[in-house]
């Protein structure tokens, strides 16, 4: 499943494809509304030496979410969001990065977003809570 927000967000940091400064990620929905994408941070998104500033993991987690919502066609934006960084991402390293709605209200959606390592094990995950505008 593919939607096009190209138009809408081409100046997002994460997604925008004219943001010159920006990520350029793509991302896409399998049937069961789960959305993912791949990224693979650069030398720039470094905090410890080699290893990718926690900020940056959590701002592509929360974009992950917000893009389920828009995957659901309700465009929505963070209320509130809990990251857990549970192993060390490094600069360079090839990751896979998946969200789901966990709950959808009529005001409100429960999400959750994590992200794997190149062995597949989790790096990172987030829950979040966003309201439609």
């Amino acid at each position: 499943m593919e939607v096009d927000y190209t138009d809408t967000y081409q100046g997002c940091f994460v997604c925008g494809t004219e943001n010159r400064e920006g990520m350029r990620l793509q991302f896409s929905a399998d049937e069961n509304g789960e959305v993912r994408t791949e990224w693979k941070p650069a030398q720039y998104m470094q905090g410890f030496e080699n290893i990718v500033h926690g900020g940056f993991i959590a701002m592509v987690l929360d974009e992950v979410m917000a893009k389920v919502c828009l995957f659901r066609g309700t465009p929505a934006v963070t209320v509130r969001m809990e990251v857990r960084f549970k192993k060390p991402v490094f600069v360079g390293e090839s990751l896979e990065l998946r969200g789901r709605c966990v709950e959808a209200r009529q005001k409100s959606l429960k999400l959750e977003a994590y992200c794997l390592g190149e062995d597949e094990e989790r790096k990172a995950e987030a829950n979040g809570l966003f309201f439609p505008v």
